[in-house]
């Protein structure tokens, strides 16, 4: 007789490695096999806000959920919050049932969202493909994990499929993380800065702070490859944590020196904002450099507002309230609405610079940016043109009516160092 989980009645994990295992060894070729592995976003805060017995309430009704379904073949508890369940289907079914998950996990979270209104109820679901029956198991629930892993905090993905891609994400995240472990703590972070242009001043208007990892073979390592390997781990915050410290001392350096300051942006990543006493801990920090708040812009990247955008905007509020600026980030990359334009409390709109080089191509996409750029300085919105590269496209936007532009045109990221001598010592395009 199997032993059970004695909250969910589902298979303990090694009684469950073992059942599957005999089972897809003998799995019928002609039907589809996937294994599904979820959890809960900030389970930690659920339990800590409503008790332990209303976490088991909650882990016990997804357990039936996911279990209860006929499609389920079995599933089991790993641990703490997390199911996973084994799951077969008609081979022509699969395409439709990936909606069916989808709204499974929506009705899941809507039917308990009056229960735990003091957060929000959301499911973190990755799920495997079965195609290599002889594969491990522990192989797959693995892969399963990855494709989680890969989505925790995300509000605007239901699920995510493993690819090959996520395992190189996964292969690069064991890679860089010690490396970037090694820079945090020798202070070896390089940062850089960008400027931006005021075109009507024909100088430097502002500045975005940004980073890049030196690799052991002295090659510096893009953005765009360490920072989501720093944001599936939860890293980004030590990161981002470090660029603002960093800036604060540059700026107050600055001050200190007579120099003509002009405001920094740093980034915030959206895991921020769901540490309570994030508006508390920056205050605390900037504090210790006595310099003007009137210097520090956060930005926040456009989709951040789509996820708890309550919880989001009250905590923008209050950095607003004690004197920072705030700039969305990347707006047109794919979520802009103009409804949330009139709601969020922010200074600045940066336009994102594939929507601009998109929009650009054709009469009807400069339409669309003439208009934006028209509402925008209706409601007295600043904005920055991201990505400029051409006397043209600057030509075209400045007509528009924007002012202020980042990108190759102007300068690219460049060490602090070479940003003080070009922009600070000397006032100079």
């Amino acid at each position: 007789m199997d032993n059970k989980d004695k909250l969910t009645g589902l298979y303990l994990f090694d009684d469950f490695i073992d059942r599957a295992s005999v089972f897809l060894a003998k799995a019928d070729p002609n039907k589809f096999y996937v294994l599904i592995s979820t959890d809960f976003s900030k389970f930690k805060y659920i339990n800590r806000v409503y008790g332990y017995g209303a976490g088991d309430r909650l882990i016990k009704d997804l357990a039936d959920v996911f279990a209860s379904q006929t499609q389920c073949i079995m599933a089991c508890r790993p641990y703490s919050d997390h199911v996973i369940g084994l799951y077969q289907f008609e081979k022509d079914e699969w395409k439709s049932q990936k909606e069916v998950l989808k709204k499974l996990q929506e009705d899941f979270c809507k039917q308990h969202k009056a229960e735990y209104s003091k957060t929000s109820v959301h499911l973190n679901t990755g799920v495997c493909v079965i195609d290599d029956f002889d594969e491990q198991i522990t192989s797959i629930i693995d892969k399963a994990n990855i494709a989680r892993r890969s989505v925790k905090g995300n509000y605007s993905i239901p699920f995510a499929m493993y690819t090959k891609k996520l395992q190189e994400l996964k292969e690069a995240e064991s890679r860089l993380i010690p490396i970037f472990e090694k820079a945090l703590e020798n202070d070896e972070i390089l940062v850089y800065m960008q400027p931006k242009i005021s075109v009507t001043k024909g100088k430097i208007c502002g500045a975005e702070a940004l980073t890049r990892l030196i690799d052991d073979d002295g090659n510096i390592v893009p953005p765009d490859i360490f920072i989501p390997v720093l944001e599936n781990s939860g890293k980004v915050l030590d990161l981002d944590w470090y660029v603002m410290k960093h800036v604060f001392r540059k700026i107050q350096e600055w001050v200190a020196e007579g120099r003509d300051v002009v405001t920094v942006s740093i980034n915030l990543s959206k895991i921020h904002f769901y540490h309570d006493s994030l508006v508390e801990d920056i205050i605390e920090e900037f504090e210790k450099y006595n310099i003007s708040p009137d210097y520090v812009e956060f930005e926040v990247t456009e989709s951040v507002f789509f996820e708890e955008s309550e919880l989001i905007i009250d905590k923008i509020e209050k950095l607003r309230a004690y004197g920072f600026k705030i700039s969305v980030d990347d707006f047109g990359a794919g979520y802009s609405s103009l409804n949330l334009i009139g709601i969020l409390p922010v200074d600045i709109i940066k336009l994102d610079k594939g929507f601009i080089k998109n929009s650009l191509n054709n009469r009807k996409g400069m339409d669309i940016i003439k208009g934006l750029i028209r509402i925008l300085n209706e409601i007295e919105m600043d904005i920055v043109c991201e990505g400029i590269e051409t006397k043209d496209e600057e030509r075209v936007v400045y007509e528009f009516g924007c002012d202020s532009m980042q990108g190759f045109l102007y300068d690219k990221p460049i060490p602090i160092g070479d940003f003080e001598s070009k922009y600070i010592l000397r006032k100079a395009i």
